[in-house]
């Protein structure tokens, strides 16, 4: 019986690391490269992005962004999962609210939360899309965004 359950924890640990792996295959070599070009045509013009996860501690609290891209004058937050879900959408949304807590160097500028998906639940981009959130998918061998041109992102601003 404790053999049957090493294996257990063994097959669990190998399929979490294959869709943590997933996603980071997803961010980097799918969403990160396509970033400039989809916000550059929503007029948000991005010239610097993280090559991997960007995490800061402060006063013993944690964030992790999956990944930041800047500009002069605006900063994009994207969380990037294997699966977006109603649960994942909700759970990122806090960080936005205290993003310029952690990344001060970016006070001063505009940030847009994205969210992006290998697959994305029925109904997500729309739950997502309300919150005020750009919503990017896999579409093909590319990624695109799923807002229409009606779309008015939420925009959060560092306040003293």
């Amino acid at each position: 019986m404790p053999g049957d359950i090493d294996q257990i924890l063994r097959e669990i640990d190998r399929e979490f690391s294959r869709v943590g792996l997933a996603s980071w295959i997803f961010a980097e070599h799918k969403v990160r490269p396509a970033l400039a070009d989809l916000f550059a045509k929503r007029g948000v013009m991005l010239t610097g992005f993280s090559s991997e996860a960007v995490q800061y501690s402060k006063n013993g609290d944690e964030m992790q962004i999956d990944l930041l891209a800047s500009g002069r004058h605006h900063v994009v937050a994207v969380a990037v999962l294997s699966r977006l879900t109603q649960s994942g959408v909700d759970k990122f949304m806090p960080k936005l609210s205290h993003f310029f807590d952690f990344f001060e160097e970016y006070r001063g500028r505009t940030l847009y939360g994205g969210v992006a998906g290998l697959s994305i639940d029925s109904g997500v981009d729309r739950f997502a899309y309300r919150k005020g959130l750009f919503v990017l998918a896999q579409s093909g061998e590319n990624v695109r965004l799923l807002n229409d041109a009606k779309f008015r992102p939420r925009a959060y601003t560092h306040t003293v």
